[in-house]
């Protein structure tokens, strides 16, 4: 576990077996009741229960509804009794049950299983290990969570001195329709798990070091690490985008020192690809030095066709232009510009041929090919990957070039493990103009909704994956790195879903070099479009009553 940042006077538990003798600051047990309270002030409670009370830190704030259990009590009024088997004696009306669990042997998530049986709402101080999507598939599916907050290092309490766990308070909200688990992948195209003789990638999965990498070259244990290999990608780049993961951070949701399994990694790898694809820039390093092309003489207008071809025939052959970057791609340019005055002068190609990008390359190298390719072409054709589609992407390309054609394409890929794979692409051709192409603004906010943190939205839409563009309750919807929190600002919450709810997300979110994603300003431009559609249908609707009425007018008249 962790020790970094800790405040002074605090140490730090390094086993959730020791962390079940400690007890909650009385401080902060008495603002999350009030916290509690208040949200739930326009429907109060008949019962509240603090499952294992220890001193009384809730039950002390909580009045006479409260019944506090203990197996151990340690203040006066606490029963003494194991919350786990125990029942009322008689009914409990609308219940809360609102405490600090203790966390060892899985006992925390016993607890809250079963408060599912008995209360309306549940309140409790949890391992952030609970912030995990494979933990909270284990929750009673009944229960809803619809509230998380981190909570603060100085909430415990052991012989006298403050100690800090990892962990966060999490409402739950007993509802008659059961909640949808979280989707786990545990597969991806880039990279599958292996043996460490086949490895190109240790990732420790348990303990103080869970998340980060290790050295392939050293023996390590299969129970505590994880052995990846590139499969869709190259080895070397797989190992550059892992260790700009935290995946160390993300561990750390764990009661003992902290875990990282399969579906956490492919998820925080996920968003770091969509992530890539939003911010890709030209790279200055690619460039494609100019050369001359070979002169072809022009045909008068006078000739036909068939001595023009005979004209081109007899022309002196040569080979066509070349622009080669740095890495070795190359881009063919077909034709020439005619009657150059001198060798040395810049040649503008008829047409630039980029081919070989097969659609599989980053999205930042396709961009800096296409912009060297820009000094010297009236045309380029282009085969990139589908991310070209977006705006934030084309507005990077040189603002002299406008699009003409887009061009459904699939190309022939082989993996690093040799086995070929088929991906979608797109062939693309851009024309010089004198003048510039406009470059859309990239809105991200909209006067009907904002974006923001979980604890102030109404629902979320899935960010990144294969269900990008998906509408999610607040309690099915996994982490702030996999989905965007929306709250309704000139509308009612159900009023906007409503109209995300319409909206076909299918074209956006495959423009995507790696895995699907929608960013927050394509969010935004299909909201707007979805709108205008709306206010058109609803414009000539009116039209049609208008002329109805007046057609019924001159008919009575």
């Amino acid at each position: 576990m962790t020790t970094k940042s800790k405040p002074a006077g605090t140490s730090y538990v390094s086993t959730a077996a020791e962390m079940s003798q400690y007890y909650t600051n009385t401080q902060l047990a008495a603002a999350y009741v009030e916290r509690v309270l208040a949200r739930y002030v326009a429907n109060p409670f008949d019962t509240i229960i603090e499952p294992s009370a220890g001193t009384g830190a809730f039950s002390r704030h909580l009045g006479p509804n409260c019944i506090a259990l203990d197996l151990d009590p340690k203040a006066p009024g606490i029963i003494d009794a194991d919350f786990l088997s125990w029942s009322p004696t008689g009914p409990l009306g609308r219940t809360l049950i609102i405490g600090n669990p203790p966390f060892r042997n899985n006992t925390a998530l016993a607890f809250l299983n079963h408060a599912a049986s008995l209360a309306d709402v549940v309140a409790l101080i949890l391992p952030a290990s609970f912030c995990k999507m494979t933990m909270q598939n284990r929750v009673d599916t009944r229960l809803h969570l619809v509230h998380e907050e981190e909570v603060p290092q100085d909430a415990f309490i052991y012989e006298g001195k403050t100690v800090h766990v990892p962990c966060v308070l999490q409402i739950w909200e007993r509802r008659s329709e059961p909640r949808q688990l979280h989707a786990l992948e545990t597969e991806h195209p880039h990279f599958e798990r292996c043996s460490q003789a086949e490895a190109d990638l240790v990732i420790r999965r348990v303990g103080a070091h869970a998340g980060q990498l290790k050295p392939v070259d050293q023996n390590w244990s299969p129970q505590s690490n994880i052995f990846l290999r590139a499969t869709g990608c190259n080895p070397k780049a797989l190992e550059e985008r892992f260790a700009r993961l935290d995946m160390s951070k993300h561990a750390r949701n764990g009661a003992g020192g902290g875990s990282i399994n399969m579906s956490e990694i492919i998820e925080l790898y996920v968003a770091a690809l969509a992530e890539e694809a939003r911010t890709v820039t030209a790279d200055p390093a690619v460039s494609m030095p100019r050369q001359i092309a070979q002169e072809v003489p022009a045909a008068p207008e006078t000739q036909s066709v068939d001595e023009a071809d005979r004209a081109a025939q007899q022309a002196t052959p040569g080979a066509p232009a070349h622009c080669e970057p740095n890495d070795g791609v190359t881009a063919t340019a077909a034709g020439g510009k005619r009657n150059m005055p001198e060798a040395d002068a810049a040649v503008l190609f008829d047409r630039v041929v980029i081919d070989d990008i097969a659609g599989g390359a980053p999205t930042r190298e396709a961009i800096a090919r296409f912009n060297s390719a820009a000094a010297e072409a009236q045309s380029i054709t282009i085969t990139v990957p589908l991310s070209f589609r977006k705006t934030s992407v084309q507005n990077q390309l040189d603002s002299a070039f406008h699009l003409v054609d887009d061009i459904e394409a699939t190309v022939q890929m082989v993996g690093s493990n040799g086995r070929p794979r088929e991906r979608r692409c797109a062939i693309q051709i851009w024309e010089r103009r004198a003048k510039p192409r406009p470059r859309p603004a990239l809105e991200t906010r909209h006067p009907d909704y904002e974006f923001c943190s979980r604890a102030e939205a109404d629902f979320a839409i899935q960010r990144v994956g294969g269900r990008a563009g998906r509408l999610k309750m607040l309690d099915d919807a996994g982490s702030a790195q996999s989905h965007l929190f929306l709250r309704a600002m000139a509308c009612s919450p159900a009023e906007l879903w409503a109209r995300f709810d319409v909206i076909d997300f299918d074209m956006v979110r495959h423009n995507t070099a790696a895995v699907p994603s929608i960013a927050k300003s394509e969010l935004v431009a299909l909201y707007d479009a979805s709108r205008r559609l709306c206010h058109t249908a609803d414009d000539q609707v009116r039209t049609r009553e208008t002329c109805s009425c007046g057609a019924e007018e001159v008919a009575s008249g």
